[in-house]
């Protein structure tokens, strides 16, 4: 059965001031999925003059690398997840009414600044011990959910997933001011940056706001997204 999902936005007092939207698409969470990406796309559709579609799909591929799969393979199955994403939503994009910007995370990783930028996330990592900690306790909540809780293994690419979302979300701030629509929790790690205490790191997170969005049933029936929805970071599968 079909459900009609409406958005809302709450704690974010300045959203509105922006006129563009960074959609942050989990590929693999039910919570970017058919009727609920349709409805935060309307949503967005509807209050900003431009959507950007941000695919993190070859960010799973450090999923896949906890699980012992080599780096080579992880990426080409990463990427195949964003092309079937895509496959089932293009036509929900299609029929977007404001301009969409679909960008894949492989095209951040070729980015011309992305090196650069990278290395300075990883040397606040190894030297402040605030980012480090709270690098480390994003990765532990996502560790905690998991029903193989082999920590040795997928702790470094926990880490690493970690510092490659900071640092490619730092780019995308600097490239379009924008509301990130996303129906969860910011990460610990990307809310201190924003905020500029991480002084070592580029502070582009200034440029943009986080909004996390609560899904709710348009019948009268409520239907709020779960606490921590987002599973995109696995320490071991």
């Amino acid at each position: 059965m079909i459900k009609n999902y409406k958005v809302e936005i709450r704690n974010c007092p300045d959203w509105r001031a922006y006129s563009a939207a960074t959609l942050g698409v989990s590929i693999e969470s039910p919570n970017w999925k058919e009727e609920k990406f349709a409805a935060i796309l309307d949503f967005a559709a509807k209050r900003f003059k431009l959507i950007r579609i941000d695919v993190t799909d070859a960010l799973y591929r450090h999923n896949f690398m906890a699980a012992g799969v080599p780096e080579g393979e992880a990426f080409v199955g990463a990427a195949a997840l964003g092309t079937l994403w895509l496959a089932k939503h293009q036509d929900i994009i299609d029929k977007c009414r404001v301009e969409t910007q679909i960008v894949r995370w492989s095209e951040w990783l070729s980015h011309p600044d992305y090196e650069r930028v990278i290395k300075l996330f990883k040397i606040a990592y190894e030297n402040n011990p605030i980012f480090r900690k709270a690098v480390e306790r994003d990765a532990m909540r996502f560790y905690l959910r998991q029903e193989n809780k082999n920590i040795q293994t997928g702790w470094p690419h926990s880490v690493d997933f970690l510092i490659e979302e900071a640092a490619v979300i730092s780019l995308q701030a600097r490239e379009l001011s924008s509301v990130r629509l996303y129906p969860g929790d910011e990460l610990e790690c990307l809310r201190l940056i924003r905020s500029g205490c991480v002084d070592t790191v580029p502070r582009w997170l200034c440029k943009e706001t986080f909004a996390k969005v609560r899904f709710r049933l348009s019948k009268n029936e409520h239907s709020s997204s779960p606490r921590n929805p987002d599973l995109r970071l696995v320490i071991n599968q």
